[in-house]
């Protein structure tokens, strides 16, 4: 059997640049190629050797053209995106451009390549505010924001147009220093760590919190499912199941770094889910049950990786 080609779209992001990582720590018989708007992040050698990258604009109709017309893939993984809602709100027309057409581009193309499977990168954000939890995947979506609209329309394009297909809804994903720094939990821990003060935009949030490596798992799961089954049409959470408040994120940070953290509370912002939890049911019965990384381990999971000394962990 010929060795499996697999693109990655926004491999030099934060979820693309890990699953890479992961998929090359494992040792997994797969070529990866690349592609992004940013140049490549991959400083050492064996990622370098093992990923064959890219730079493609998405929002370039005639660019993702050309570039499959070059390639041809047994699967997808589409991550590419303007990843964070508040990034979204202030330029509306780059979100849809990228999260909406850009993906509509990738799907024109692959739409002839009968034979290749897509994983694509989804978001709780397309049930906007819920008042049943834990949510599932068959729950009304009713996007508030730009962002969940933009990946609402990218998941009816796949579900339309690709046969073979897993739409994965991340949950709040964090964990490691490739993190975008904005992000609530490597913002808090940043600023905790240099006794900045925290901003409670709202303070009354519930949010489900996923590490990374749970995240990461689940695509390369997917991945396995798609190869062993050819026809597969399945939407799953990415989440841990369980909601935090974002006061005790806020205490879970404190009591890692062995002291408090200046708070201060504004106004919630208008295009913000304030209470989301994800059902795992579906998750567990794709790709098996298992035990998920807890907030109070991944949050000092990345205090390590972003701490220039050691901390002290109490309890």
């Amino acid at each position: 059997m010929s060795e499996l080609k697999i693109l990655i779209t926004g491999v030099s992001g934060f979820i693309g640049r890990s699953l890479v990582e992961e998929i090359v720590n494992r040792n997994l018989s797969w070529k990866i190629f690349g592609i992004d708007i940013k140049e490549p992040v991959f400083n050492e050698p064996k990622y370098r050797k093992l990923v064959d990258f890219s730079q493609v604009d998405i929002r370039d109709e005639n660019a993702v053209k050309r570039y499959f017309e070059n390639n041809h893939f047994d699967g997808v993984i589409h991550l590419a995106a303007v990843s964070r809602v508040v990034d979204a709100e202030k330029n509306k027309t780059n979100c849809v451009q990228t999260n909406y057409l850009g993906t509509k581009y990738i799907v024109k193309n692959l739409e002839n390549q009968l034979s290749t499977w897509m994983i694509f990168g989804s978001s709780r954000e397309v049930y906007g505010e819920q008042t049943t939890f834990p949510v599932k995947e068959s729950a009304k979506t009713s996007p508030i924001n730009i962002y969940g609209e933009c990946k609402l329309k990218g998941e009816l394009l796949v579900s339309e147009r690709i046969t073979n297909h897993i739409i994965l809804r991340f949950c709040n994903v964090y964990g490691n220093s490739y993190d975008i720094e904005g992000r609530v939990i490597p913002s808090f821990v940043r600023k905790a760590l240099q006794n900045e003060t925290l901003q409670l935009e709202g303070g009354d949030q519930i949010i489900d919190f996923t590490h990374i490596n749970d995240t990461v798992d689940t695509i390369i799961s997917s991945i396995e499912l798609l190869i062993k089954n050819g026809n597969v049409q399945e939407v799953s959470h990415v989440s841990h199941g369980k909601g935090c408040h974002i006061r005790e994120l806020v205490s879970i940070i404190e009591k890692h770094i062995g002291h408090s953290c200046k708070i201060i509370q504004t106004p919630p912002r208008s295009y913000d889910v304030q209470q989301f939890i994800g059902d795992n049911t579906k998750r567990e019965q794709l790709f098996g049950k298992r035990q998920m990384i807890s907030l109070e381990e991944g949050v000092s999971r990345m205090i390590g990786s972003i701490s220039p000394s050691p901390v002290t962990s109490y309890g």
